[in-house]
C-alpha cells in the first residue's frame, strides 16, 4: 500500500540552502519592485535604462529569475540604489 504525499512532504525534503536561495530571489524582486514604484521608474524605462526588453525586466519582478552578482550591480546602477548591502 503507498502512502499519499502531500506538498507539505515535498517541501521537507528541500535543502535548506535552496529554501534560502528561493527566499533571496523573492526578496530581492520584491525590492526591485518597491524600487521601481517609489523612484516612478516603470519596467520600460529600467528596460531601456539596461538595454534589455520590458520582458525581462518583468521576469527579474516576477521572483523567479536566478539572479547573478553581475545583474544584481546593474539594476542598482540603474536605479541608483544599491540591492545588496554586505
Amino acid at each position: 500500500m503507498s502512502a499519499k504525499l502531500n506538498l507539505q512532504d515535498y517541501l521537507c525534503d528541500i535543502p535548506a540552502d535552496v529554501k534560502k536561495e528561493v527566499d533571496w530571489s523573492f526578496a530581492i524582486a520584491d525590492k526591485i519592485e518597491s524600487i521601481l514604484q517609489q523612484e516612478n521608474i516603470s519596467h520600460k524605462e529600467l528596460a531601456k535604462r539596461m538595454g534589455k526588453t520590458e520582458a525581462e525586466v518583468s521576469r527579474w519582478v516576477g521572483g523567479t529569475h536566478n539572479f547573478t552578482l553581475r545583474t544584481i550591480a546593474k539594476i542598482s546602477t540603474a536605479i541608483g540604489v544599491d540591492l545588496i548591502v554586505v
